[in-house]
């Protein structure tokens, strides 16, 4: 059956590997119970999208999954049988890309899941050990302890990766910070410079260069706050009213770039305004030209050349409406998800999502041109068949994080949040990070992993 196959191609492929390397124990000789086999958080098959709750702790062998990383068609026909490292997860970043694939809004998940409505396992990066490793490739060794990025599939175990999205982890780092780096890093810096074309400024302008960060207290705000910082910009980073998210900014981009300063988001209703105050005061601080006091719009702002240069946003709404109003001529926003569409909870909150679409702010392309400004949108997971394109920008963004000596260990270690159980507390990770009230990276701490020896 369809079934057996699937077990024994499991089998053949991860298990057997692993008891012949002596990396995985049986339950016998490992005092383990079936319950501590290995296992992924799944959606089962024929279970559709749409709550937290949905997710399951099933055993690898029972998943009913013959591709145990869900990464299928994500890398062109040519390129089919590259190499493929077997790592044993010891840590698991989570992502918001993670929640809106459960909840059923994430259309590259929904892609992965076809018709059919297969198996799902969600997640996207991790760290770990090296426990199979491909023999076509020699960068990593059985033992070796690596963080990596995946097209979903990181809520196990086990996890298949290609060398191409792996890195060794720096002795500096630990499993929790090797976790939190390569998707949140890779999506600042593709927002900033890939998308948004943020220029790298070694020459003093007659005006600030300002880059507005929403979130940036968060995973992406916080690379997205230090690139940009470390390029040459003053960085407006947009966080919650919670002294902790803006001690984390500051700390974080002070000694970069001391001109930089913190918004607090507020309510979305008066945020257009706090904004416009916020720039006028930084132009005015910092500009060698004269910068009149009687502008009282974004727009007016914007027009005069005193708006922002850059922005990074994710949350949509009045957020994105005013974001969008004050750039600059020749700025750029790149928006990379609309975070305020969901709200706590495991489910989705359906009149709150019907209304937040229905009053979604809507842009007339002819303000492109005449403005002579850019809006640019982008999903990482569409970018994984470019892999040389991709691992090139990873080394980018480490040269210009680690003040360029583009070695990982100089970077500056990830913030963790919280951290929270892999085996029992995944969907309280899910659904904390969910309610929007994060610092840092949120991480799940998988330690008791039954493929690694204590």
């Amino acid at each position: 059956t369809t079934m057996d196959s699937a077990v024994l191609f499991l089998f053949l492929l991860v298990i057997a590997p692993l008891l012949a390397s002596g990396l995985l124990t049986t339950p016998n000789d490992a005092g383990l119970t079936g319950e501590a086999s290995p296992t992924a958080w799944t959606v089962p098959a024929g279970v559709k999208f749409g709550s937290l709750d949905k997710l399951k702790r099933l055993s690898l062998d029972n998943n009913n999954n013959d591709d145990d990383n869900n990464d299928q068609g994500n890398y062109d026909d040519q390129d089919t049988v590259a190499p493929q490292v077997i790592i044993a997860t010891q840590a698991i970043g989570l992502n918001f890309a993670d929640i809106f694939s459960v909840l059923g809004l994430y259309n590259a998940a929904n892609q992965v899941r076809g018709s059919a409505n297969g198996p799902f396992v969600p997640g996207l990066e991790f760290s770990g050990t090296v426990v199979v490793e491909d023999p076509n490739d020699k960068n990593f060794s059985m033992g070796d302890k690596v963080l990596g990025f995946t097209r979903f599939g990181a809520y196990s175990d086990c996890v298949k990766a290609r060398p191409a999205y792996l890195l060794p982890l720096p002795d500096n780092w630990t499993f929790f910070e090797g976790a939190s780096f390569i998707v949140q890093a890779l999506t600042a810096w593709h927002g900033l410079v890939e998308v948004g074309r943020m220029p790298n400024l070694t020459n003093k302008t007659e005006r600030p260069y300002v880059v507005v960060v929403h979130s940036a207290a968060g995973g992406v705000g916080l690379w997205a706050s230090e690139i940009a910082a470390r390029r040459g910009a003053i960085v407006i980073g947009i966080v919650g009213d919670d002294p902790q998210k803006q001690k984390a900014f500051l700390e974080r981009i002070l000694h970069l770039s001391p001109r930089s300063r913190c918004l607090i988001r507020g309510v979305e209703a008066s945020f257009g305004s706090r904004l416009a105050e916020c720039l006028l005061q930084i132009h005015r601080d910092n500009s060698d030209i004269k910068v009149p006091q009687d502008y009282t719009s974004l727009a007016e702002l914007a027009t005069a050349g005193l708006g922002a240069d850059m922005i990074m946003e994710c949350l949509g709404g009045k957020y994105f409406q005013a974001s969008f109003d004050c750039l600059n001529s020749r700025g750029a926003l790149v928006t990379y998800g609309s975070t305020s569409y969901v709200s706590p909870g495991k489910g989705l909150n359906w009149v709150r999502l019907v209304v937040r679409y229905l009053t979604r702010p809507r842009i007339d392309p002819g303000q492109l041109t005449s403005r002579n400004i850019r809006l640019g949108g982008f999903n990482l997971i569409f970018l994984t068949e470019r892999q040389d394109e991709l691992r090139q920008q990873l080394q980018d963004c480490i040269d210009c994080l680690s003040g360029g000596t583009g070695e990982l260990a100089d970077v500056t270690r990830p913030v963790i949040g919280r951290v929270f159980d892999f085996a029992t507390e995944t969907i309280h990770a899910m659904e904390y990070f969910k309610g929007g009230q994060t610092v840092g990276k949120i991480v799940l701490d998988n330690a008791n992993n039954p493929l690694v020896r204590g």
